[in-house]
């Protein structure tokens, strides 16, 4: 299979305008373990930002990172060889991506809060953004003051292509559902204060072991007045394994049971379907499949619950 990869090819003065006087706040959310061995790859998110400032002409960046395994004491030394738009966070132990994220956001709201139209995005620390995808994606938001929330794809080897000068294209739920990752979505701060914290009984570190940011994104779906997509991968970040997909098969049939009531419902079914055919391919076991459609459905049964006595209330 050939890969085709597209060549940027964005106007700077477009950017300018689109952008306009005002500055945009660019906040990103992450965070790294400093026993993982992963220092080349969130140096290389890094260094993806220092390269993104300069075709930012009004904009700001700023990444809030919760540094695990990391003792307090250590941040001055660790601070001294960081940017100064890399604000660090320490944690002695271990925790679960969503608990991570979630320590990262009540440190942003306890300072000074997130702006409304602030541009929020969550990359993983083996995330990174090809020359001038920021500053693209903060013209999309300035131009058009409906869109509150905005996504790509990933790959290994992302594309790049110009996206000021096209309408952006309203997402449908199965390309949320399937394509909105915590590393490619991008939203209005208003919605981030609208839709609150990570579930922490889901993501890796969990017992349910993801599925985080799907149940993150459907209720960012709900809260946005307008929603966008972009067929393309963009971002920068590894590509997905099959197996994984296999071993998120709980959990996101969990979310999708929790949202059916709300739009998701045809992917919900399709879940149930994917799963007979993990069990039928091995790729999952018969004990696991019923298990997770038993979880499903019951979540089903009480999200439906939940909503009939608040109706009758």
């Amino acid at each position: 299979m050939s890969l085709q990869v597209l060549v940027i090819c964005y106007d700077q003065g477009s950017i300018s305008e689109a952008l306009g006087s005002r500055p945009i706040e660019i906040v990103l959310v992450s965070t790294t373990d400093m026993r993982s061995g992963r220092d080349s790859v969130r140096e290389r998110m890094v260094k993806s930002l220092v390269d993104s400032q300069g075709s930012l002409p009004s904009s700001s960046i700023h990444l809030s990172m919760l540094f695990q395994n990391c003792d307090v004491g250590d941040l001055p030394s660790i601070s001294a060889e960081l940017p100064a738009f890399l604000h660090p966070i320490a944690t002695p132990g271990r925790v679960s991506l969503s608990s991570a994220r979630n320590i990262v956001l009540r440190r942003l709201t306890a300072a000074q809060g997130i702006g409304a139209d602030s541009l929020v995005a969550f990359p993983d620390d083996d995330c990174w953004y090809p020359p001038g995808l920021l500053a693209q994606v903060a013209a999309l938001f300035s131009r058009d003051p409906q869109l509150d929330f905005w996504f790509c794809r990933y790959a290994s080897r992302p594309g790049q292509s110009t996206l000021i000068d096209a309408q952006p294209k309203v997402a449908r739920m199965s390309e949320i559902v399937r394509n909105a990752s915590s590393n490619t979505i991008f939203m209005r701060g208003r919605v981030v204060n609208a839709v609150g914290e990570f579930d922490e009984a889901l993501g890796v570190g969990t017992p349910a072991g993801g599925s985080e940011d799907l149940d993150y994104v459907l209720r960012a779906w709900r809260a946005a007045r307008k929603t966008a997509y972009c067929n393309q991968a963009l971002v920068g970040h590894r590509d997905k394994f099959q197996e994984l997909l296999a071993r998120y098969y709980a959990s996101g049939l969990l979310v999708l049971a929790r949202h059916a009531e709300f739009g998701a419902s045809s992917e919900f079914y399709r879940k149930i379907a994917v799963g007979f055919y993990y069990a039928l391919r091995l790729k999952l076991s018969p004990i696991e499949f019923f298990r997770a459609l038993h979880q499903g459905l019951a979540e089903r049964r009480r999200v439906k619950l939940v909503r009939a006595l608040g109706s009758q209330r």
